[in-house]
């Protein structure tokens, strides 16, 4: 009885193993259709929704958002803090009666200069340059066999959340649909880029957060930088956001007189046709008469 039971549990093993939940190499020119995670929190960031925050401080807000809406937001704690301050003591102000999750984040960290980004798993908000960085950095795995590069810069962009755009005087040239493969792992997601457009003789330019990918010589013409990535500055000590003469945001708040430069008075120069000042003579005394 106990050898029929085993020989009962193998084969059901064996079929757990061989049953179609396995998953199985895409097809020779298709990529996968698995949704990720930078997928479920851009239908996240399109959910309307009603926003309603009075003196609340930042982490608080976005520990609010992250259980309501089910995605994982992340405070960049070190940026800020590099610009002085705490998210625990960056309030908040905002109504919003109707609108998109996507929205609401921008009023609430646009107050403070900063911006969000998918960035693996989570939603990170923290500066532009530094979200740039972030993302093209980032590390990934490809896996594309003869596959035309608009599909596999199309599954790139969707998979990781980062905006690549193909130039449409491509698409009328053919030059986007020529295939590509390539197999790697644990490469930065700006290399994977570069990687598939050179396979297609395209290169990528970057154009503020958006990757662009068009002929070599229109990106040379048009790209931010000689890299591709960013090089995120250190953010001045201060609150974010603020611009000298304001201190507020969007929520409103008190304007201030920006200081005024300093006014540096030069030293005082003779002219040369001045002629220099007479000293004081002494007097001479008459003679006594007799």
């Amino acid at each position: 009885m106990r050898s029929k039971t085993f020989a009962l549990l193998a084969i059901l093993a064996s079929a757990v193993m061989a049953s179609p939940l396995t998953a199985a190499p895409a097809p020779k020119g298709e990529v996968k259709a698995d949704r990720t995670a930078a997928e479920n929190i851009r239908k996240a960031l399109d959910t309307s929704g009603k926003f309603e925050f009075t003196a609340v401080n930042l982490g608080g807000v976005m520990n609010t958002l992250s259980e309501e809406y089910k995605i994982n937001i992340v405070v960049d704690r070190t940026v800020i803090q590099q610009m002085g301050f705490e998210p625990e003591g960056m309030n908040v102000e905002l109504k919003m009666k109707e609108g998109k999750l996507r929205q609401a984040l921008r009023a609430i960290v646009g107050q403070y200069n900063l911006t969000f980004a998918i960035i693996g798993d989570s939603l990170v908000i923290t500066t532009e340059e530094v979200a740039v960085y972030r993302q093209l950095k980032q590390r990934i795995s490809v896996d594309y066999d003869s596959v035309p590069l608009s599909k596999a810069v199309k599954d790139l962009a969707t998979r990781y959340g980062v905006n690549v755009v193909i130039d449409p005087r491509t698409v009328k040239t053919k030059a986007a649909e020529n295939p590509v493969t390539l197999q790697v792992d644990d490469v930065p997601f700006e290399s994977a880029i570069r990687l598939l457009c050179e396979m297609a003789d395209l290169k990528p330019a970057r154009m503020g957060n958006v990757i662009f990918v068009t002929t070599e010589a229109r990106a040379d013409k048009l790209k931010d930088g000689d890299s591709l990535v960013p090089t995120p500055g250190i953010p001045t000590p201060g609150l974010p956001g603020v611009f000298p003469g304001v201190l507020g945001g969007l929520g409103g708040g008190l304007a201030i007189p920006a200081p005024a430069p300093p006014v540096v008075v030069p030293p005082p120069v003779a002219a040369k046709d001045d002629p220099a000042p007479a000293k004081d003579e002494p007097k001479k005394e008459e003679p006594k008469k007799p």
